[in-house]
């Protein structure tokens, strides 16, 4: 099922079983997108300053609180410099620099996106069209014809919330877009990338046999398997939705497929009035468009990135609670009716559409990425984990139970009395693992 890398899988599974904890071989392999929602308390100290600063008129110094803030404490996002009253600024997110500066009287702030080699009257009013959706920043061509997208403001008006909604929208946008308006227009040269991580060519044909493998199963279970859905068209949805998200996650594209996802994303929960089986033949389309990828055009999408500003929507707990009520009571129907790819496919639907559109507590995620590990851990073992929670169809109780409570213990500190009920699991087989491992998920118990 798992395409060439499953063989080396079960070669070495054995030696691997028995490991301890402390053996377990984790991968430097960056998952899912970047998020900025929890911060330490230093972090939002120097939020604090920053506000504090600028209500007082110490303009520059408000803008330095404001760099502190925005640093992760994990990685080298963020460097600026204060000195004989100008700051000076580098921010990375994702393929791109942001680079800017304020003096006692404005500020600034540019991303260079590509160069342009030659005029395209398409390209450009596509960037004019665009600067309409843009709330703060917008498109321009510098001397050297490359595309930037600018924000600038007077100090007076440069508020530290203003700033971080103006960052923010100059940092995703531009990184989101350079690839996607490359591989449309050939004209286009890259600039300011040499700051990404390459990753090996066996990371990357992994990925990519892996991506082919989700393609395949779910084309072809829409194709060839017995559920009409015509009458039943959310079954088809969960199950096109599922493959997107986890190929967004677990492969963590940078370009026009990761575009792709978005755009399909949002096509589907755009409105209420589009006819489910019209949102359906939209994502049918995508899924013909991404199934002829290549590998090297793949491949140029497959890079490692520091990031300042993350894109999903932080909540809380009770809002997993609320997806999982929503949906798992639809996986009865299916998995009675022996329509157990689609019935999976719901519990994948809950787990994908969470870490794509939510920001949510540290042990929520971490359990909701568990799930990946676990449901797709052929894939993680081919990467180099070393974890053993899946072995065909046979589910390893004890390293499964042993990752939860480790997950719970890693968490305590900041959530004293967190507890998830392990005996909620159902192993019987991998469809009542799945729904079980959600209704585990959902019953966690927070402290007050």
């Amino acid at each position: 099922m798992y395409g060439l890398y499953y063989e080396n899988v079960k070669m070495n599974l054995f030696s691997r079983i028995f490991k301890k904890t402390s053996d377990t071989k984790t991968p430097n392999i960056q998952f899912g997108r970047f998020t900025d929602t929890y911060k330490s308390d230093e972090k939002y100290e120097a939020w604090d300053k920053s506000i504090e600063l600028f209500e007082n008129e110490k303009y520059l110094n408000s803008y330095a609180a404001l760099m502190e803030f925005l640093k992760t404490d994990e990685k080298e996002n963020v460097s600026y410099s204060q000195v004989q009253g100008k700051l000076n600024f580098t921010i990375y997110q994702g393929s791109k620099l942001i680079e800017g500066q304020a003096d006692h009287k404005k500020f600034s702030a540019e991303a260079k996106i590509a160069i342009m080699k030659k005029q395209h009257l398409g390209l450009l009013r596509l960037l004019l069209e665009e600067n309409f959706d843009l709330k703060y920043s917008r498109y321009s061509l510098d001397e050297n014809n490359c595309i930037c997208l600018k924000f600038d403001t007077f100090v007076e008006d440069g508020s530290p919330h203003k700033l971080y909604q103006a960052l923010k929208e100059i940092s995703t946008v531009s990184d989101r877009r350079d690839d996607v308006l490359m591989e449309k227009f050939a004209d286009l040269e890259a600039i300011n990338y040499h700051h990404t991580r390459q990753i090996s060519p066996l990371e990357k044909q992994v990925k990519y046999d892996f991506y082919k493998t989700v393609l395949d199963n779910i084309i072809r279970e829409f194709e060839h398997g017995k559920l009409n859905t015509f009458m039943y068209p959310g079954g088809l949805s969960f199950l096109l939705l599922d493959g997107l998200y986890a190929i967004d996650y677990l492969i963590k594209p940078e370009g026009n497929v990761m575009e792709m996802i978005h755009d399909s994303h949002d096509m589907y929960f755009a409105d209420n009035i589009t006819l489910v089986h019209d949102k359906n033949k939209a994502l049918i389309a995508a899924y013909r468009t991404l199934e002829n990828i290549t590998f090297d055009d793949f491949s140029k999408e497959l890079y490692e990135v520091n990031s300042t500003f993350g894109l999903s929507v932080p909540d809380g707990h009770q809002r997993l609670a609320d997806i999982i009520d929503a949906q798992i009571n639809d996986f009865d129907w299916y998995y009675q009716n022996k329509y157990y790819n689609y019935a999976k496919a719901i519990c994948g639907y809950v787990v994908g559409f969470s870490l794509y559109s939510y920001s949510l507590p540290g042990p929520s995620k971490d359990l909701l990425i568990l799930y990946y590990r676990i449901v797709y851990n052929h894939y993680f073992s081919a990467l180099g984990f070393s974890d053993v929670f899946l072995y065909g169809n046979v589910f390893y109780k004890k390293n499964i139970n042993s990752a939860i409570k480790n997950i719970m213990q890693q968490h305590h500190d900041r959530y004293p009395g967190l507890k998830a009920d392990v005996r909620l699991l159902n192993f019987t087989d991998e469809y009542l693992f799945c729904k079980s491992y959600l209704s585990m998920l959902k019953n966690i118990t927070y402290p007050d």
